[in-house]
């Protein structure tokens, strides 16, 4: 994900949250400790996004063995017809 439409994201639940506090009938302040929250909601869950790519990453590092490399799986030259022998 992308950290412009992470961005727009997180301004736009926080819009909602406001607007269904404000709607409700909260106070001022309640509707700010809602948007706060929303915000800090957000951007923790978006730091789990962001842990599980980097442990999802190393993992599939880990399960890979020098054996699966592509240049392994090349097969081997033999005499070239264009060396002359």
């Amino acid at each position: 994900m992308r950290l412009a439409g992470f961005l727009t994201g997180m301004c736009g639940a926080a819009v909602l949250v406001a607007g269904a506090t404000w709607r409700v009938g909260f106070s001022g302040w309640a509707i700010a400790g809602f948007v706060a929250a929303t915000l800090v909601t957000s951007q923790l869950l978006y730091l789990g996004l962001i842990l599980l790519m980097v442990h999802e990453e190393s993992y599939s590092r880990e399960e890979r063995k020098p054996s699966d490399s592509t240049a392994d799986a090349l097969l081997p030259i033999r005499d070239s017809q264009q060396s002359g022998y």
